[in-house]
């Protein structure tokens, strides 16, 4: 018996071929249907039709198998775009980028009241006028990194406590109000996507992304894909205890990594030593108020040497080596990709970090870890944001409605 495919069954192709043209990039027409399921036929049949609509392109390509080039597919990157923001406790981050990733455009909007109907509203002005500026070419869905514990899969803001807020339904106030489905995760593991897929960390099939600036937090990612855990919270890193009953936490805990490893950590121990060494020579006292004293400050004056910030920075990479060390006995990655402006400013931080875990690791395991900093800065979380958008977003309807 013959079963002609109804309509729905034919968008179900072309939303599968799709998704597998965005997360494999260049494949053959029968490595599609291996990864679909979907016959010789189907495929042949739906390909003609995405490549008629402009959203997938032939070209010969020589495959690592050898011999002639075949035929692949990939999807036309400029005929459609996708936006991606991630917000940081002083901006969003806001871009534009083609189905290959290229950035088309970025903005950057401060913040100045931290209230979630102003934060909402900033997003939705600017990608608005992005709309304006790029019309139907947008695919109608974004993606959204946002710091402090995320339920993705509910859309909603578990806990933030830079910004003081919990539980906010963040997916539907987006959806609401530009009427495009949204997606959300941690701005870390956004972060951490981007360097995975494109970064640092492209060379890598398992990998742990840890953004270390005010705060610490992570992603693990197993043969490439994000590890989400049972309730999403897996690479909460910033939250490992180091010191039973040590210092307090943002979380409540005491002795967590964040309270010792973090930007925030550096300035308050720099605050603290300072007070203690005013009869010896450190760039680090001026006629200031410490108050303003910043980590970048500190980090930027241990590499240049200052003894009170190297021992500062030292202390600070130690804890988060020992953390380290111990993830690679628990995972065994492959890598460790740093990000964040405290790996970024300082040499020393991460140098220490990475001789701390080959020494507190089990060694076997740890001499081949590389430990590589991340290279995406400003626009790196929106990104992954844009990529977690199309892994869960992304269809053949959204590519063709009016």
């Amino acid at each position: 018996m013959i079963v002609t495919p109804t309509p729905l069954d034919q968008k179900g192709s072309k939303t599968a071929i799709l998704q597998c043209l965005h997360k494999y990039g260049a494949i053959t027409r029968v490595r599609l249907a291996e990864l679909t399921g979907l016959s010789r036929a189907t495929i042949s049949t739906a390909v003609s039709e995405l490549i008629g609509l402009e959203l997938v392109r032939e070209s010969k390509e020589r495959l690592n198998t050898g011999g002639r080039p075949a035929v692949t597919l990939k999807l036309k990157s400029d005929t459609r775009l996708v936006i991606g923001a991630d917000l940081d406790p002083d901006a969003w981050t806001i871009g534009v980028f083609d189905l290959r990733f290229n950035q088309i455009a970025i903005s950057r909007v401060p913040i100045q009241d931290r209230s979630i109907a102003s934060v909402i509203r900033l997003l939705v002005d600017q990608v608005k006028s992005f709309i304006q500026d790029f019309g139907k070419r947008l695919l109608p869905m974004i993606g959204i990194g946002l710091p402090g514990l995320i339920d993705n899969r509910n859309g909603m803001i578990i806990s933030a406590s830079h910004f003081g807020w919990s539980k906010v339904a963040f997916s539907g106030q987006i959806r609401e109000e530009l009427g495009w489905p949204a997606v959300i995760l941690n701005h870390n593991k956004a972060r951490g996507l981007a360097e995975c897929r494109y970064g640092a960390g492209r060379d890598y099939h398992h990998m742990i992304y840890i953004g270390v600036g005010r705060g610490i937090a992570g992603g693990i990612f197993y043969d490439r894909q994000l590890v989400e855990g049972a309730f999403n919270g897996a690479g909460e890193i910033g939250h490992i205890t180091m010191v039973p009953n040590g210092i307090l936490c943002s979380c409540g805990n005491h002795g967590c990594l964040q309270a010792y490893s973090s930007g925030s950590a550096l300035e308050l121990q720099a605050r603290k030593k300072v007070r203690l060494s005013l009869d010896e020579h450190t760039s680090l006292t001026s006629d200031e108020d410490m108050m303003q004293l910043r980590y970048e400050k500190v980090c930027l004056a241990a590499d240049k040497g200052d003894w009170l910030a190297k021992e500062i920075v030292e202390e600070a990479a130690q804890y988060l080596g020992i953390a380290m060390a111990n993830l690679v006995n628990i995972i065994n990655p492959e890598a460790f990709i740093l990000g964040g402006s405290v790996p970024r400013n300082s040499k020393l931080f991460v140098d220490t970090a990475l001789k701390t875990m080959r020494q507190r690791s089990v060694s076997q395991l740890s001499q081949t870890t590389e430990v590589n900093i991340a290279q995406f800065n400003e626009f790196g979380g929106a990104l992954g944001a844009a990529n977690f958008a199309m892994d869960e977003l992304f269809s053949f309807p959204l590519c063709v409605e009016e």
